[in-house]
């Protein structure tokens, strides 16, 4: 029996205000072009931007989302090391995801794709790979939550029972 896997959704209510005011905007010229109709295809329009320039963009982000979902995190590797690069060699996208995404994301693509490495590392019983890559994660992005709570539980369960029989008699 399988668990579902905890998806983290943290939200910038910056981004959800420059979203706000950029769907208005949209919306609003939308209006002034078709008249009355011109709120209802404008919004029409603005959601189905949104959900192509997320489908587009971040397309080996989404596949990896979908492999953890099968529990193929062997996968969900390939698909979030392919977004990773991506976002490497295209910061300034992942830096205004906000615009060049419609994005309300707090945390960067990058970042979630560094953290579900990692992810899928420990679940393919690779815990040394998971724990180096929270590390650089924390190096990078030392705000992580996840990375350092994730950090803290293989560091945790790592440690070996000898090692905790002889710090309990030293004392």
């Amino acid at each position: 029996m399988s668990a579902n896997v905890p998806v983290v959704r943290p939200i910038s209510w910056p981004a959800v205000l420059i979203l706000t005011l950029l769907s208005i905007i949209f919306i609003s010229v939308f209006a002034l072009i078709f008249d009355s109709d011109g709120i209802m295809i404008g919004a029409i329009v603005f959601a189905a931007l949104s959900i192509v320039l997320q489908a587009v963009i971040a397309r080996s982000h989404k596949k990896g989302m979908r492999a953890i979902k099968r529990n193929d995190f062997e996968a969900g590797i390939g698909y979030f090391q392919d977004s990773a690069d991506f976002f490497t060699r295209n910061s300034w996208i992942d830096k205004y995801r906000a615009i060049t995404m419609l994005s309300a994301s707090k945390m960067c693509y990058r970042e979630m794709a560094l953290c579900n490495i990692a992810f899928c590392y420990s679940q393919t019983m690779q815990a040394e790979k998971a724990k180096a890559l929270y590390e650089q994660i924390l190096q990078e992005f030392p705000d992580n939550g996840i990375a350092y709570y994730s950090l803290n539980s293989i560091n945790t369960f790592s440690n070996k029972p000898e090692e905790n029989n002889n710090m309990s008699s030293e004392m």
